[in-house]
């Protein structure tokens, strides 16, 4: 019979774990050898003012979504979107092997995401085939540059959450959308049409055991769905496959929100904690 208050071996995991990602990220008064009052002035954390204007870690739907629909080009006017949809998805559906949709991304010509001034295709980072499949939001400059998902800042923090799981070379980490938008603007209902097929097949063929979605656009393009993360994060979700085979998803906050919002750290690491149940 447990002690009443007795901490198991897997709630010490989670726990020394969470405290290693923490620590990697300089975030300071982590723990100490000794309690440390902080009721006394001279004892509050330098950090409390900082942290408590980043209290909410929500992720509601992006308000000036329909604005962004709106903006279109005039040379698009007639660009017929139902037709380019129709055709990526025949072209994905056909593709054999990763590089093969690589190259079939790269090659189709009715995106015009693919026309508003990125360096070029941004590819997945990390083994093939995967255990674990990450899809970010929409490619930030970093990932532009290096036409490689989840760089700079962002992509090191989710690579130390993946390393305190022991699942870093086990991972493999997809964009958003396969191009960077003009200015980084967020992605268009056409955006994630055009970009579903092509990043379904992906998955598919990556033949991951777990997915997580991390932020909206990956929620789009995967779920077919408007909801906010904070709604669909904390349980499980299918993904149905091509074959009739049903994929585990995940749903977390993108890691540059962390970023900005330190506080949604802790259930970031308890989203992947959760997806990555029994793998590690």
């Amino acid at each position: 019979m447990p002690e009443p208050h007795a901490i198991t071996a897997q709630a010490m995991r989670e726990l020394e774990s969470y405290l290693s990602f923490l620590k990697d990220h300089e975030l300071d008064d982590i723990y100490n050898a000794q309690p440390i009052n902080r009721l006394l002035a001279e004892n509050k954390s330098r950090s409390v003012t900082a942290t408590a204007q980043n209290v909410s870690a929500t992720v509601t739907p992006l308000p000036s979504a329909a604005r962004v629909n709106a903006l279109r080009p005039e040379s698009l006017r007639h660009f017929d979107v139902e037709r380019a949809v129709t055709a990526a998805a025949a072209i994905a559906a056909s593709a054999a092997t990763v590089e093969a949709l690589y190259a079939a991304v790269d090659a189709f010509p009715d995106v015009p995401l693919r026309y508003e001034g990125g360096k070029g295709l941004i590819r997945g980072r990390g083994a093939l085939p995967a255990d674990v499949l990450i899809v970010g939001d929409v490619p930030d400059a970093d990932e532009d540059e290096a036409q490689a998902a989840f760089q700079g800042k962002p992509g090191h923090l989710t690579d130390a959450a993946l390393s305190a799981l022991g699942l870093n070379a086990r991972t493999l980490r997809l964009p958003g959308l396969f191009w960077r938008p003009a200015g980084g603007r967020p992605a268009t209902d056409e955006d994630i049409r055009l970009t579903s097929p092509f990043l379904r097949r992906l998955i598919e063929l990556s033949a991951p055991k777990v997915l997580i979605l991390c932020g909206a656009t990956a929620v789009r393009s995967v779920l077919d769905s408007n909801d906010s993360v904070q709604k669909l994060r904390g349980k499980a979700h299918h993904l149905t496959l091509s074959g009739g085979s049903s994929l585990r998803v995940f749903v977390t906050f993108p890691p540059a929100l962390l970023l900005r919002q330190p506080l949604a750290k802790k259930a970031f690491w308890s989203d992947f904690l959760l997806a990555t149940d029994g793998l590690a």
